[in-house]
């Protein structure tokens, strides 16, 4: 993996934020987990900023005291690690801690009061309810009145600057003043903007959770339903056909009994990729149960699905499937059918679930169709 591309930093970006998440826990719990832990960076980045900008102004005092400030995010960063290797999230007031550590460092340190890094509190009040429990009631209050007392400390009672900001221009010092509530709306921003993504991240998931089989990663019997109602819908007017196969592992349970569970879901895990690999692009394959399977075939006929359906039989018996450290022959008995029109849903699953049993009781390892072909007339 290149660690340089853009892909990659991503990737380590997020594997750092959800590092320590509990999954268990609810969306806007995690949420506000991701947020805590993605505070540290911010602060680093922000403290940065500032070094860069008094190196620009000229003023190597302040670039020097704020490259000394990185220690405390820096420090936040490796016990955030520390504790998320352990498996546990940093704790709200963690997050909060590494903020007012820095900015009181800032304004201890040097830069005093007269270019208004104490307003950064303000921004810490308003970004609370992002990192804080809603139903800490009593934290959340806490951390709001810390963050206003910081700051009406300061305001009431000044403190003095270093010889070297009181050295800068009343141009310059209105510039950093201008600087400090321009990256704190930044740094605002930021927050709301990462609480929204994760929320949406977390969305995302839940609605994948929602539609995909959890051991083969399959669309489930719930995405089944609803791809076969819209194929419905535009079947008749649009006049393509589609087809339905139901799929069962042959002898599944003397699987499971045998070579145990284990094995079994090893051996649904390899069909699964088999099946998807035996398709068209344009079909889907589901798990809707146990060992059974269902395939939706878009813009198939009856005699074509049939094809389809037996040279993946054949493929699927001819190659075993991975099962641990050995490979397992299977086989599987489908039932087929092609929707047609102002037929009830029920009736015709019904039927490709009948000409699956009649797969099975003709011996297994074959297909069959619904309907059935009419018998031969005796001679």
């Amino acid at each position: 993996m290149n660690l340089y591309s853009s892909t990659a930093w991503q990737q380590r970006a997020w594997s750092w934020l959800q590092m320590g998440v509990d999954p268990a826990l609810s969306g806007a719990v995690r949420r506000r987990q991701y947020v805590t832990n993605a505070v540290p960076v911010l602060v680093l980045t922000m403290v940065l900023f500032y070094s860069l900008l008094f190196a620009w102004l000229g003023n190597a005092v302040l670039a020097t005291l704020s490259l000394k400030m990185t220690a405390i995010p820096l420090l936040g960063m490796a016990w955030f690690y520390w504790l998320q290797r352990r498996g546990h999230p940093p704790h709200y007031w963690k997050a909060c801690l590494i903020c007012q550590a820095t900015v009181l460092a800032g304004i201890l340190g040097g830069q005093g009061t007269q270019i208004g890094g104490h307003h950064y509190f303000l921004f810490f009040f308003l970004t609370t309810p992002l990192v804080v429990p809603t139903h800490d009631k009593r934290g959340m209050a806490i951390v709001c009145l810390i963050c206003i007392g910081w700051f009406c400390l300061f305001e009431w009672f000044t403190w003095p600057s270093s010889a070297a900001v009181q050295a800068l221009g009343p141009a310059t010092i209105k510039l950093l003043y201008l600087n400090v509530l321009l990256s704190g709306t930044l740094v605002l921003f930021i927050a709301l903007l990462a609480g929204d993504h994760f929320s949406e991240a977390l969305e995302r998931r839940i609605q994948q959770m929602a539609s995909s089989d959890e051991l083969t990663g399959l669309a489930n019997r719930r995405v089944f339903y609803q791809t076969l109602t819209q194929w419905q819908t535009v079947s008749g007017p649009l006049q393509r056909p589609f087809c339905v196969a139901l799929l069962d592992i042959d002898h599944f349970k003397h699987i499971n009994d045998t070579y145990g569970h284990e094995a079994g879901d090893q051996v649904l895990r390899s069909l699964a990729v088999r099946l998807q690999q035996g398709v068209g692009p344009a079909d889907l394959v589901c798990r809707i149960g146990g060992e059974e399977f269902a395939i939706l075939l878009a813009d198939c006929t009856l005699t074509q699905a049939y094809a389809a359906c037996d040279t993946l039989r054949q493929s699927i018996a001819a190659t075993p499937l991975a099962a641990g450290d050995v490979g397992l022959t299977v086989t599987v008995s489908l039932g087929l059918g092609q929707w047609q029109a102002l037929q009830r849903e029920a009736d015709f699953l019904a039927g490709v679930d009948r000409a699956l049993y009649a797969a099975k009781h003709a011996g297994r390892n074959t297909v069959r169709v619904h309907p059935a072909p009419p018998s031969p007339e005796p001679a």
